[in-house]
């Protein structure tokens, strides 16, 4: 993951004129897209012009690109990324990790909290000094109906939020996409936007070291509760 960072990628578009397009004068719909086997799109790109050749829709016209410039198009959409899709070198970017990928932060590496925007640095993670309600009340009343949430942390980073979630083994990528959809809308009505709110999915061990590092989590399920409990007090 942290080799994409600084990668450019090939991405193929929806023509197949041999024109080869300013990139920064397309958005997310002059991408050609993919389907995986479940049904789902995904934005397609690729490592090299021969992977494209041997694994890209044929005849397509392509453009090439940084790696975070996609990755920041994939984010203002919430649409995933699949990386040489098909061949031996696929990588899956879930949609969760694409506004740290654009920020050029690797999600598996808890050391490297800083990264280079656009327009500034994204600071590390923090602990709020509180949580404004009701956001806090309906973020954790959201969590408590999402059934394979296994604990979620809430964490300052900048001038927005950042919600960890870590699901249960079971989980599937449709899974994680519900509860993201689920926590921007709780952030799009009482923060006002849903780019208020970073919401990661926590499943690589490293990145979840990192938020579990800055602060207890904000919510844990049931279940859990009762574990820890029993483990303090021998019950």
């Amino acid at each position: 993951m942290d080799a994409l960072i600084d990668a450019e990628l090939v991405v193929p578009i929806r023509s197949s004129s041999g024109a080869t397009p300013d990139p920064t004068l397309l958005d997310a719909d002059a991408f050609r897209h993919g389907t995986d086997d479940a049904g789902e799109r995904f934005i397609a790109a690729f490592s090299s012009p021969s992977s494209l050749v041997e694994f890209g829709p044929p005849g397509t016209d392509s453009i090439r690109m940084r790696a975070r410039d996609l990755f920041e198009r994939a984010d203002a959409v919430q649409e995933r990324i699949v990386v040489d899709p098909g061949a031996p070198t696929q990588i899956e970017v879930a949609i969760g990790v694409l506004p740290f990928l654009a920020a050029g932060i690797d999600p598996n590496r808890p050391d490297a909290l800083r990264a280079r925007r656009p327009l500034g640095d994204l600071p590390a993670l923090e602990v709020p000094d509180q949580i404004p309600e009701p956001f806090g009340r309906e973020l954790r009343s959201a969590l408590t109906d999402l059934p394979h949430v296994e604990r979620a942390w809430l964490l300052r980073a900048g001038t927005a939020w950042t919600a960890g979630v870590q699901l249960d083994p079971g989980a599937l990528l449709a899974d994680f996409d519900a509860v993201r959809n689920r926590l921007h809308a709780v952030a799009t009505e009482h923060l006002g936007s849903r780019r208020l709110l970073a919401v990661t999915d926590l499943r690589a061990p490293m990145m979840r070291e990192m938020y579990d590092a800055t602060a207890a989590p904000f919510y844990a399920r049931q279940d859990e509760r009762k574990g820890l409990f029993s483990r303090l007090f021998g019950s």
